[in-house]
């Protein structure tokens, strides 16, 4: 799926190790740049979406921030989204790099259903907020009388705990009208400000991957763990690609799987991965982020059997993968 939009290329993470270090000490705040939005508006917005998308979009409550996914007929992710509702519009946000391509591609399906999709980048700005002591920040900042604990409305804005990490126990993901973003940066000044690789370092940790230009249609859903995380309702009706995603899942076909690592060197988004004494890929690099006390840490996506192996990310004579556990279990749907 081609990409046109004029947006920086991301899923790659470079950022000073000792920065990381400092970031992860107290509550951090990163503006999310990276992301963008679509809009979808009109009376039949979530019928239209549940229609397309991987989750539950007809029953998405008004407070809820849901983890999605977008489809081509073979299953394979054209996109990961974040989603949320209000009163007049479902949100769905997503890398901005690829944000044209997939919205000129949802836009192919609408037809006769009344539903406008609009690029609403400009309207609405994505904060991260990590570190210790984040929840006491975000909690005095939002006038809350407890700390959120899975995801709230305030006014327009949505607010979300994301998993935590091994790393970093708390991780929250901040959606704000861009007309109310000097406010909330204002509330949140006790925050240390930090770059976004910091907070997309988290993400990796957090075993939580996302798809980017480089690795759009690499990965069925199962491929990176988007049911695991919450991301598929197999109960829900058809969309783009959902026979070959059930069959992954109820026919013992889950095969691939994404795991985490570091390497002694450097790792892309999109990059193959190869294994020990193979000269042909056996994965794919899904993200990568330069890690604190050096290095990068990266999921991947590769069969399982060639996890307890040697791994090289980049070429056969690569940097070495030191695989390490997810920080969630896997499950297999036909034990």
């Amino acid at each position: 799926m081609p990409n046109d939009s004029a947006a920086p290329a991301c899923g790659t993470w470079t950022a000073d190790s000792a920065a990381l270090e400092r970031a992860l000490a107290g509550p951090s705040l990163a503006v999310l740049d990276e992301f963008g939005v679509i809009a979808a508006s009109g009376a039949d917005a979530a019928s239209f979406l549940h229609a397309q998308l991987t989750n539950d979009v007809a029953n998405l409550a008004p407070d809820a921030v849901q983890l999605n996914g977008y489809c081509n007929a073979k299953g394979r992710l054209l996109a990961v989204f974040t989603n949320w509702r209000s009163a007049d519009a479902i949100y769905l946000q997503l890398p901005r790099e690829i944000l044209p391509a997939v919205r000129k591609r949802l836009s192919m399906f609408v037809l006769r259903s009344k539903v406008t999709l609009a690029d609403a980048s400009d309207e609405w700005t994505a904060l991260g907020l990590i570190g210790r002591g984040s929840a006491r920040v975000l909690q005095e900042a939002s006038g809350l009388a407890r700390p959120v604990d899975a995801s709230v409305a305030i006014g327009e804005a949505r607010i979300a705990r994301l998993r935590p990490s091994p790393r970093i126990d708390e991780r929250f993901l901040l959606l704000v009208p861009t007309r109310e973003l000097a406010d909330w940066l204002a509330r949140l000044r006790s925050a240390q400000r930090i770059d976004s690789a910091a907070w997309w370092w988290s993400q990796i940790d957090a075993g939580v991957p996302d798809v980017f230009a480089a690795t759009q249609e690499k990965f069925v859903p199962q491929m990176i763990n988007l049911e695991v995380l919450g991301g598929v309702n197999f109960r829900k009706g058809c969309y783009p690609g959902q026979e070959v995603v059930a069959r992954s899942q109820y026919l013992g076909k889950l095969r691939r799987r994404m795991g985490i690592a570091h390497v002694d060197g450097h790792a892309a988004a999109g990059a193959d991965v190869y294994a020990d004494a193979e000269s042909q890929p056996v994965g794919t690099v899904v993200m990568a982020a330069t890690a604190p006390g050096g290095g990068m840490d990266l999921l991947f996506e590769c069969p399982v059997e060639k996890v307890g192996g040697v791994l090289r990310a980049g070429g056969p004579e690569g940097p070495v993968l030191t695989v390490r556990p997810l920080p969630y279990e896997l499950f297999d749907p036909t034990a």
